[in-house]
C-alpha cells in the first residue's frame, strides 16, 4: 500500500545492489524520493487504465495491449542490459498489474511492507487532503490483495512501524535471504532515517477502525510474526 515504507525498502535493496534504473531520488513526499521508475508507473497507470480502473480504485488487470506489451518488454531489456547481478523495480500499482508482469518475467523474487491503517490514512490525508475513512478503505484494498499473493508466492513481509533497530535489521535478514549480497548489508542500510518515516509518532491507540480493516492488519501482523 502506498505510505507504508515501500520507497525505504526500495532504497535498501538498491543499496543491496539492485539495479532499479532511473528512479526518483528526492520529491515533495520523500526526502530521499521514491525510488520508482517512472517508465514502469507511467506504464502500470495506463494498464489500469485499459481495465478502467486506476490506483485509487484499483482490479487486478485481465487485459492490456500490444503497445503496453512492448513498453514492458522495452523496459525488462533495458533492466536487463545494466551491470548488476540484479534488477527489480518497486510501484505499488504492481499488486494489481502483477499478472501484466508476469507475462514477461519468469520466477521473480518478492518482499512486501506494511504498516498501521491509521498512518497510512494519516499520511495520505496530508498528502492528498483525503478524509481517513478513505485511507483506511484503500488501505483495505490493497492489502487484502497483498495477503492474496503472500498466500500464492510465500512473500515474506516487513512492518514498517516496528522500532528502528528491529526494522532494519528485519529488513536486511529477509533481503539477503532473497540472495542479495551481505556484504552490502552496512551500505543499504545507510538509507534508513527513522526521522524520514512520516506519523511514526502519530498514536493510533483508541482509533476505531472498521472491523474489516482489522482482520486485515491482524493477519499481516501474524503474517510477520511467522516470517
Amino acid at each position: 500500500m502506498h505510505r507504508s515504507g515501500t520507497s525505504c525498502l526500495t532504497g535498501i535493496m538498491q543499496g543491496l545492489g539492485v539495479e532499479l534504473g532511473e528512479v526518483f531520488t528526492e520529491n515533495l513526499y520523500n526526502k530521499r524520493g521514491n525510488r520508482e521508475n517512472s517508465r514502469i508507473v507511467n506504464l502500470n497507470d495506463a494498464v489500469l487504465n485499459t481495465n478502467k480502473s486506476a490506483w485509487n480504485r484499483p482490479v487486478v488487470v485481465s487485459k492490456w495491449t500490444p503497445e503496453q506489451a512492448h513498453e514492458r518488454d522495452s523496459i525488462i531489456q533495458e533492466l536487463q542490459g545494466r551491470i548488476a547481478a540484479h534488477w527489480g523495480f518497486k510501484d505499488t500499482r504492481v499488486l494489481f498489474t502483477l499478472p501484466f508482469w508476469l507475462e514477461a518475467i519468469e520466477s521473480p523474487l518478492f518482499i512486501g511492507t506494511f504498516r498501521h491503517p491509521h498512518r497510512v490514512a494519516l499520511s495520505l490525508r496530508n498528502r492528498d487532503q483525503s478524509p481517513p475513512e478513505d485511507g483506511w478503505e484503500l488501505w483495505r484494498i490493497y492489502n487484502e490483495r497483498l495477503l492474496e499473493l503472500v498466500e500464492q508466492y510465500g512473500i515474506a513481509l516487513t512492518d514498517f512501524d516496528q522500532p528502528d533497530e528491529l526494522y532494519l535489521s528485519d529488513v536486511l535478514d529477509k533481503l539477503i535471504a532473497l540472495g542479495l549480497d551481505p556484504a552490502l548489508a552496512a551500505r543499504g542500510g545507510e538509507f534508513f532515517d527513522p526521522d524520514l518515516r512520516n506519523q511514526a509518532s502519530s498514536s493510533v491507540d483508541g482509533v476505531s477502525l472498521p472491523a474489516d480493516v482489522l482482520s486485515v492488519y491482524d493477519e499481516l501482523l501474524n503474517h510477520h510474526a511467522r516470517s
